[in-house]
């Protein structure tokens, strides 16, 4: 009797393990996927001297400065994300967003 009760709580914490393991490998999987499909952004809009400011996507700029935004004006939230960097993948975004923040 004792064999058989050892023998189950083997088997027990083998099936554990083994989806312990099959968890922890789809949650690497799903991470290293979300990782890899992001897409470098064509453009970043930031906060420049108080106004928003068009930078390439690397960070390199400004390209271009919209005088007639100012952050200060804006919502905490936005003002906040400008001050990170807004990413902007594509000229629809772009003339999206600038709509958003009021030009």
């Amino acid at each position: 009797m004792e064999k058989k009760r050892l023998h189950g709580s083997a088997l027990y914490l083998s099936l554990l393990g083994a989806v312990a393991f099959l968890c922890l490998a789809a949650g690497a999987w799903w991470l290293l996927r979300g990782q890899a499909g992001k897409a470098q952004p064509m453009y970043l809009l930031k906060d420049n001297a108080g106004h928003v400011a068009l930078y390439a996507g690397d960070g390199t700029g400004p390209l271009a400065q919209y005088d007639e935004i100012y952050t200060r004006l804006l919502p905490e939230s936005d003002v906040l994300a400008l001050q990170q960097g807004v990413p902007v993948y594509d000229e629809t975004e772009l003339q999206k967003r600038l709509e958003d923040y009021g030009l």
